[in-house]
């Protein structure tokens, strides 16, 4: 699902870049237990702002970073002009990467967006490798009840009815092999409730 136009002015703004340095980064680097890292993907680039906090935070070898918007991955480009990063146009429901390809996949804030994310799930764990991690942050439908929940959810354009709850995507976690689940539950300054979140693959 694309953005809005309210959306993608939010994606692409400083302040979006604030928070995600500032307050999102330093959460999923505590959370996180993958120091040594090569291979790491990032669904939902956007702008690249996330893609420079991969490199700058966890260093990778190689980082694959892919977006569903053409309009995100030419942005990207034109602001991240490094060898070891790759951008490319791609649905994170049919990722177009042989099976146990990365050490380490990120999701800032887009698996909400996908109706069908139990796929995206099971895309996540075919192409990272056994003990690999994922990092992600996360809303859920949870997010969008009581105020300012109710506001948000009048002006963003998701996919509410097929919106998980926290425990659903937990235990979609859990079915896909998903383990040593590490959470954090946030809702700074009363803004939007989501969740920051590792865990471990194990396919054996």
């Amino acid at each position: 699902m694309l953005l809005n136009k309210v959306e993608f002015f939010l994606m692409n703004s400083a302040i979006r870049a604030f928070v995600q340095e500032k307050y999102e980064m330093p959460i999923l680097v505590k959370l996180s237990r993958n120091k040594n890292v090569q291979s790491a993907l990032e669904i939902g680039c956007g702008c690249g702002n996330g893609t420079r906090l991969i490199k700058k935070y966890f260093n990778p070898e190689k980082i694959a970073a892919i977006d569903l918007d053409k309009r995100m991955i030419e942005t990207a480009k034109k602001k991240i002009d490094d060898k070891s990063v790759e951008f490319m146009v791609m649905d994170a429901v049919n990722l177009e990467f042989p099976e146990n390809s990365f050490d380490i996949i990120f999701d800032f804030g887009i698996i909400h967006h996908i109706p069908n994310w139990w796929d995206c799930i099971g895309e996540l764990k075919r192409v990272l490798k056994n003990k690999g991690e994922i990092l992600l942050e996360e809303l859920s439908i949870e997010s969008f009840k009581g105020f300012p929940g109710i506001l948000w959810k009048s002006i963003l354009t998701h996919p509410y009815k097929d919106m998980f709850t926290l425990n659903e995507f937990e235990e979609c976690l859990k079915e896909n092999g998903f383990t040593d689940i590490n959470k954090k539950k946030s809702n700074p300054l009363g803004i939007l409730k989501h969740i920051s979140l590792a865990a471990i693959l194990n396919k054996t």
